[in-house]
């Protein structure tokens, strides 16, 4: 079964081959496409030298950022827009307008929430509960049309996360990241398949995603999500029908993809 990785990152520069065979290669693995969160020229970039393969998010400093830089993104063949590093919580007036103007393009917002790793001294910390799950929902009652995907599922406020996805239509999440895997896989049963019974409509607002580079020569980091992934499905039970919502039906109606392989 063909998967959408819907959180990736990487530099299409990276790659030394032939394009084709590392989308061939992917392919063969199980991705059929990667959604690449980047600044624009470097999505741009990767969508020139690998093509659909490619679907390009661009990230952009939502601070400084007017709303023409949304639409220039857009109009130059984006598929959605990633915030991250807000200065305020998400759901705060002054974003307002970069939301807006992305709702009335039909465009997706990729919300990165829960906790931000980093490196070394940070003058002025962003503070991650700024980007919790609560404050998607601020978003996602302000702007009912706006499409969301919430990556990373709030980590570590997951059964926040799980509520607002559950609650809100245009709301969508996904598990990547390095922590989501590490947890018990009966700790995601319990919140998916509470006392053994599948609550349908909350997995069925997953998206399967990874978080990890993709374009280096070195390996293929995305192969323990596949796992995890397929572990948790087996663990609740997952219909194929939901599974293929997850691996790729949500993120190709995202981001603007044919829904079958």
């Amino acid at each position: 079964m063909g998967r959408i990785d819907a959180h990736v990152h990487g530099d299409a520069a990276q790659w030394p081959g032939d394009p084709a065979a590392y989308v061939d290669d992917c392919r063969t693995r199980g991705i059929d496409a990667v959604v690449l969160i980047e600044p624009l020229e470097r999505c741009l970039a990767a969508v020139a030298r690998f093509g659909e393969f490619v679907i390009p998010v661009a990230r952009i400093e939502m601070d400084q950022a007017p709303p023409d830089e949304v639409q220039d993104c857009i109009d130059a063949g984006c598929a959605g827009i990633k915030f991250i590093r807000p200065r305020a919580p998400y759901g705060d007036r002054r974003y307002w307008p970069l939301y807006e103007r992305l709702e009335a393009l039909g465009r997706t917002a990729v919300f990165h929430t829960g906790y931000l790793g980093f490196t070394g001294r940070e003058l002025d910390p962003v503070r991650f509960q700024d980007m919790r799950a609560a404050q998607i929902d601020v978003v996602a009652r302000r702007f009912p049309d706006l499409r969301i995907l919430m990556a990373h599922y709030s980590n570590p406020w997951w059964e926040e996360a799980w509520k607002v996805s559950l609650s809100n239509r245009n709301v969508y999440a996904d598990l990547s990241g390095g922590t989501a895997i590490r947890r018990s896989l009966a700790m995601w049963a319990d919140l998916f398949c509470p006392d053994g019974r599948l609550l349908e409509e909350s997995v069925a607002k997953l998206c399967f995603a990874s978080d990890v580079p993709y374009f280096r020569p070195e390996g293929r980091p995305f192969a323990p999500y596949i796992d995890f992934y397929e572990r948790l499905f087996d663990r609740i039970a997952l219909p194929d029908a939901l599974r293929q919502q997850v691996n790729r039906g949500n993120a190709a109606r995202l981001f603007g993809l044919p829904e079958e392989d």
